[in-house]
């Protein structure tokens, strides 16, 4: 029998570093392979991604091998013994590594000027692990940096930087202080590219796009893996690598969730599991042609931790949203009423000379990029340079989130916001399909809503709403698709009741009952003559319902609902 505080201990929550994996013996999935490509040449390379997707341990993987490479050191086996990268790594030379960690460097600092000296401090630490030493005269940072690599002999440095758009994100709205970290960047790119011949390995990590950063041409010996179809799978975990490295893992939590032992768990229970955690954790695409995607691994893991196995969002706080300036910055740039009209229609598009050519420093930059930067969006459809993307939310997990950020600029107050219990709220007020509950419920959220920041001016923007709150509480109703039998407003699963709900909005600017009424009945013989719901041959139950917003400067809220009928689908 299983044992869950044996398997929790086993799960590489507490400390990202390779080593301490391998050491200790916790759950590595094998990235190697990736590894592998990194470390064959001298070529500087950029990866980005959002925040918890493995980036620090793909880095320290690296580190591992320049140092150490396949052989055993300080009476234990090589860390690598086992991997796939064994049957492949020719080099077994040991390199100086200097790894920075962008992000914790920048911690605590008032001022650029210190990050700056701290960095300075890191680089006399290095050089003196190296029997160097770098003259105190050179307070600038790229002299300092050029000082070091003069004493360096050629094809020797390992320059590893994690989070190296750090210095630069958190001082964006600081123009004075953004100026210098923007200089700092360039030195740093700029020495890269000078003292080519000094490095065997040139590997930076970060969130975001180098083109997003304004750097102009600083950067361009590097190469930016961050979308390429090889190196899809390097950060996150795919469907197999769950499967062949959490077996265990799955096992205990498929007995949980099914109340029985976990020796009685078939094949076909892991794959139903599997199947629901894809649908909260699953969906990133980074490969730009849609053939990879990838589960969060800091979800995957958090959920595994969980005794219950509670599949819920690990995305709520802002721990585990990206960066907070990004997601302000990507607020401010945000038309609320247009973003939720988009979301509703199923897929936000933009142009892909729009999304490669953003950049943090324009203000007139599509935020949509770096909203897919931090993880909020993903990629639908193969990326084309001449085309459009399509983006959307990668899993229910971040459809919530995505609510919650865009709620930040759209509620009065944040107590309005999605709370923590809301989705289950949501589901048992849609679940009683009482028409005076589920119109008091959505009438609750157009008065959360300031009028003069959201309008509600027709059907489609009542509808982007609800289907704005359905998203908060977790659930992602229909696309908005034309049939046979026209294109109803609102469809929403529920799988796990076997229940479809359909709604059709009318919009009226009057107050007058008999317009409202009159409103309400053509929604109601809309509904009835259009059969919305009942085309796709499914068997669960179909309620439909028609409301009537009323826009009168002293209603603003749904005036009428009715139920209109429960069927239960036929078979085509």
């Amino acid at each position: 029998m299983l044992n869950f505080d044996e398997l929790r201990s086993r799960l590489p929550i507490a400390n990202a570093g390779f080593g301490f994996l391998r050491e200790r013996g916790l759950r590595y999935v094998d990235k190697t392979g990736f590894v592998y490509k990194l470390a064959l040449d001298n070529q500087p390379r950029i990866l980005t991604r959002p925040r918890r997707f493995g980036k620090s341990t793909l880095l320290s993987t690296v580190e591992e091998l320049f140092l150490h490479s396949l052989e055993p050191y300080d009476g234990h086996d090589s860390y690598f013994k086992g991997l796939s990268i064994e049957k492949t790594w020719q080099d077994h030379g040991n390199y100086p590594v200097l790894h920075l960690d962008f992000y914790g460097l920048n911690l605590q600092c008032p001022d650029f000027e210190t990050f700056e000296r701290k960095v300075n401090a890191a680089l006399d630490e290095f050089a003196e692990a190296q029997g160097l030493k770098i003259s105190t005269s050179f307070q600038d940072f790229s002299a300092h940096f050029g000082a070091l690599l003069k004493q360096l002999p050629d094809y020797s440095l390992v320059l590893l930087v994690d989070e190296f758009d750090s210095p630069l994100v958190h001082r964006l709205r600081e123009t004075e202080e953004l100026q210098k970290a923007s200089a700092f960047m360039q030195g740093l790119f700029g020495m890269v590219k000078q003292y080519a011949g000094k490095f065997r390995c040139v590997f930076f990590t970060g969130i975001t796009r180098f083109q997003d950063l304004g750097l102009g041409t600083a950067g361009n010996g590097f190469t930016d893996i961050s979308m390429a179809p090889s190196f899809a799978a390097c950060c996150g975990y795919t469907r197999e690598e769950l499967k062949h490295c959490f077996a265990d893992h799955l096992r205990y939590a498929a007995a949980v969730r099914l109340g029985i032992r976990d020796e009685e768990v078939t094949e076909e229970n892991v794959e139903s599991l599997l199947d629901e955690m894809s649908s909260w954790y699953d969906g990133y695409s980074f490969d730009g042609r849609q053939k990879v995607r990838v589960f969060s691994t800091w979800s995957v893991l958090r959920f595994f931790a969980d005794e219950e196995a509670v599949l819920q969002p690990y995305w709520s706080s802002e721990e585990g949203l990206g960066l907070p300036q990004l997601l302000k910055l990507s607020l401010d740039r945000i038309n609320a009423g247009e973003l939720l009209k988009e979301v509703s229609s199923g897929e936000l598009e933009v142009s892909a000379r729009q999304f490669i050519q953003s950049s943090l420093i324009n203000p007139r930059a599509n935020p949509y990029s770096l909203m897919f930067q931090t993880g909020y969006l993903t990629l639908k459809t193969p990326f084309t340079l001449s085309g459009t993307l399509h983006l959307d939310c990668p899993n229910k997990e971040i459809s919530m989130a995505f609510a919650n950020l865009v709620g930040l600029s759209l509620f009065r107050k944040e107590e309005d916001r999605f709370t923590e219990n809301y989705s289950e709220k949501t589901v048992a007020v849609l679940k009683s399909l009482d028409p005076e509950k589920l119109r008091s419920y959505f009438n609750d959220l157009f008065a959360a809503i300031p009028y003069e920041h959201y309008p509600v001016t027709d059907e489609a923007t009542v509808g982007a709403l609800i289907d704005f709150n359905l998203r908060g509480a977790g659930l992602k109703p229909r696309p908005q698709q034309l049939s046979s039998t026209g294109r109803a407003d609102t469809v929403l699963d529920l799988p796990q009741d076997n229940l479809t709900l359909v709604f059709e909005y009318k919009y009226e600017e009057s107050a007058d009952d008999r317009r409202l009424d009159a409103r309400l009945e053509e929604a109601i013989t809309q509904v009835r003559e259009r059969k919305y719901g009942l085309n796709d041959g499914s068997r669960a139950r179909v309620v439909r319902f028609a409301m009537v917003f009323c826009a009168a400067k002293d209603r603003r809220c749904l005036e009428r609902m009715a139920l209109v009928d429960v069927q239960q689908r036929q078979l085509t």
